[in-house]
C-alpha cells in the first residue's frame, strides 16, 4: 500500500513539475503580440460569457396548457382558502396541486393563519409564460394570489410549488 501511496505522490510531483517547465524546444516563446489582452473577434460576443453551448429556450406555453394551468391555480386556491378546516384536511386538499417541495413547504401550515377565504374570480395567466414553467394570478377576497406552476414535460400536469399572498 505505501508503495502505491509513494508512485501515487511522485507521478503528481513530476506532473506538476513539467507544468512550471520551460516551453518546448518547437514551442515557440510567447512575444508581446501574440499575449496581449484578448480583444472581441467579430465572431466572440462583447461581454466574453460565451461558452460555445446553444441552448434552445422553451416554447411559450399553447392555450390548452395555459387553460389547464389556470383551472389547477384555482383548485389550489379553492383548497387553500379554508381557513375554517383542521389542519390534516386542509393539507390533504392542497396536496394533489402541489409538487413535492411545494407540499412540504405547506405541510406544516395552520390552516386557521391563512388570511384569504374566498376566491373572487377567474386566474388568469401572467405574461411570459412557457411550456415548463408559468405564473397564475387567482383574485381573492383580501387582493391576488399568484401560483407558480411548473412540470417536467409538456406532457405533464401542472404543480405548484409556491402560492405568493398579496402584496400589503
Amino acid at each position: 500500500m505505501r508503495a502505491v501511496a509513494a508512485l501515487l505522490a511522485a507521478t503528481v510531483t513530476i506532473a506538476g513539475l513539467s507544468a512550471c517547465s520551460a516551453p518546448n524546444a518547437g514551442t515557440p516563446a510567447p512575444t508581446a503580440a501574440s499575449t496581449s489582452s484578448a480583444a472581441p473577434t467579430a465572431a466572440a460576443p462583447t461581454d466574453g460569457l460565451d461558452d460555445g453551448l446553444d441552448i434552445a429556450t422553451a416554447t411559450p406555453a399553447d392555450e390548452a396548457s395555459t387553460a389547464a394551468a389556470v383551472t389547477v391555480a384555482e383548485k389550489l386556491m379553492t383548497a387553500f382558502a379554508r381557513p375554517d378546516v383542521d389542519e390534516t384536511t386542509w393539507i390533504n386538499g392542497l396536496y394533489p396541486y402541489l409538487t413535492q417541495s411545494g407540499g412540504a413547504a405547506y405541510a406544516n401550515t395552520n390552516p386557521a393563519k391563512v388570511p384569504v377565504s374566498e376566491i373572487t374570480g377567474a386566474g388568469s395567466v401572467v405574461d411570459g409564460a412557457n411550456e415548463y414553467a408559468l405564473l397564475v394570478t387567482v383574485p381573492t377576497n383580501i387582493g391576488p394570489y399568484v401560483v407558480s406552476l411548473t412540470r417536467q414535460a409538456p406532457t405533464d400536469p401542472w404543480l405548484a410549488d409556491r402560492i405568493t399572498p398579496p402584496a400589503r
